[in-house]
C-alpha cells in the first residue's frame, strides 16, 4: 500500500506536535522527560528538521559528536513542543518544582520591553514573567499552511501554541501591521511586551549593523525602537534545558538603558554565547546567514 505524501506528512505531525509531546500531560515530569530523552534517539524523528539544522550548525560551532548533537536536537524539540501541554495542564507549582532562577525579575510594578531568544524552550519564560507579576504582550508573527510544512495539523497546532503564549502572557499578542503603535499602547497602560529580536534580519527593515562569530552581521532593533519611544528598559530572559535532568534555567539580565548605542551589539553577543553554549537548543540554524546578507554593505 502506497500511503500519500499530505498522508504521510500529517501522520509525522500528529507524532511529533501531539502524541509524544502530549505524555508530558500524563506522567510525571521526570518520568515524562526520561520517556522524551529516549524517544528522540530515533532519527526520523523531525528529521528534515534536525538534518538542516546540523548541516549549518557545522559551518558555524564545533560539533565533536554528530549523532549526539542531533540526539539532543530532537530532544529539545520534544520538549518545547511539550511545553505547550504543560502550559495548558499545570499552574505555578509546576514552574516552582522543576526551574532553577538565575537572577530576580526587575521593574515588576512598570512596564518595560522583554527580550528573548529562539533559543531552547520559551513557552514557560512567559509564564514565569506572568508569575512575577507583570502581563506581557508578545510579538507574534503570522503563517500560513504553506510555512508550515504542508500540514493541517501543523497548522492548527500553531495556532493553538500562539492562543497559549496569549494566555500565558495575559495580554492579546501583536501581529504586524501596526506593532508599534499596539505596542506603545500596552506599555502605555504599564504591560511588557517581549519579542525575539533574533527574528532573521531579512524579514524586517529594522535590521542594524553588529558583530557575530566573528563577522559583521545584522540584528534587528525592533524591540529597541519599541523601547525607545516608550522611554522604558530592556529585560533579557531566557530558559534552558539541562539535558541530564530536564530542568530548565531560568536567566534573567537587566534591566537595560534602551538609549545606550553598545545594547544592540551587547543582546546580538548574549544570543552568540547562547547559542555557542547549547547549539542544539537554537531553532532558526537553516536561516543563519540571512544574519549577514548584505552586511558588508552596512
Amino acid at each position: 500500500m502506497v500511503v500519500p505524501d499530505w498522508l504521510r506528512i500529517e501522520l509525522r505531525c500528529l507524532l511529533e506536535l501531539y502524541l509524544l509531546p502530549a505524555l508530558a500531560v500524563f506522567l510525571p515530569w521526570p518520568l515524562a522527560y526520561r520517556c522524551l530523552r529516549r524517544v528522540a534517539r530515533w532519527p526520523r524523528l523531525f528529521s528534515r528538521e534536525w538534518r538542516g539544522a546540523l548541516a549549518e550548525a557545522r559551518n558555524w560551532v564545533e560539533i565533536e559528536d554528530e549523532d549526539r548533537w542531533a540526539w539532543d536536537y530532537r530532544t529539545c524539540r520534544l520538549v518545547d513542543h511539550a511545553d505547550f501541554w504543560l502550559s495548558r495542564t499545570r499552574r505555578r507549582r509546576w514552574l516552582d518544582r522543576y526551574c532553577d532562577p538565575r537572577g530576580e525579575w526587575p521593574l515588576r510594578q512598570s512596564a518595560a520591553v522583554g527580550v528573548f531568544f529562539h533559543w531552547c524552550t520559551g513557552m514557560w519564560g512567559i509564564r514565569a514573567l506572568s508569575v512575577a507579576g507583570p502581563s506581557s504582550a508578545v510579538l507574534a508573527g503570522r503563517f500560513s499552511k504553506h510555512s508550515m510544512g504542508m500540514s493541517w495539523l501543523a497548522y492548527w497546532y500553531g495556532h493553538l501554541r500562539l492562543n497559549e503564549l496569549a494566555r500565558a502572557g495575559g495580554r492579546p499578542l501583536i501581529y504586524a501591521p501596526g506593532t508599534l503603535k499596539r505596542a506603545a499602547a500596552e506599555l502605555a497602560a504599564g504591560h511588557w511586551v517581549t519579542g525575539t529580536p533574533d527574528v532573521p534580519p531579512t524579514e524586517t527593515k529594522l535590521a542594524r549593523p553588529v558583530t557575530l562569530f566573528g563577522r559583521p552581521a545584522q540584528f534587528t532593533e525592533g524591540l529597541l525602537r519599541i523601547a525607545r519611544d516608550a522611554d522604558v528598559p530592556v529585560v533579557m530572559f531566557t530558559l534552558g534545558l539541562d539535558l541530564a535532568t530536564g530542568r530548565r534555567d531560568l536567566r534573567v539580565e537587566g534591566p537595560f538603558d534602551p538609549n545606550d548605542p553598545d545594547l544592540l551589539q551587547r543582546i546580538a553577543s548574549y544570543w552568540e554565547g547562547l547559542i555557542r553554549e547549547k547549539s542544539w537548543g537554537f531553532t532558526l540554524w537553516p536561516m543563519m546567514p540571512a544574519y549577514f546578507a548584505g552586511a558588508s554593505d552596512s
